[in-house]
């Protein structure tokens, strides 16, 4: 007779800290997009400067991060990838 054993961990997800957020923005009338950037304030700056320029106000705005997982006990330094 075989006997499987199971437990389980606590594990959190957590940003990269050597990896900085990437912030872009694409207008939903046309196909303008702001260049991509780490200050999220400034891409907001390029999609007004838009607006202005092409009276277009809608936009999709995306954050882009890397996270990664620590099991309980590990070492909370991210692995190599």
């Amino acid at each position: 007779m075989s006997r499987a054993v199971f437990r389980s961990l606590v594990h959190r997800i957590t940003a990269h800290p050597d990896m900085p957020l990437t912030y872009t923005a694409s207008c939903v009338s046309c196909a303008w997009k702001a260049e991509p950037s780490a200050d999220g304030e400034a891409v907001d700056v390029q999609c007004m400067g838009h607006s202005g320029r092409s009276n277009h106000r809608q936009f999709t705005r995306t954050v882009t991060g890397r996270a990664f997982v620590v099991r309980e006990g590990e070492d909370p330094k991210p692995p190599a990838p």
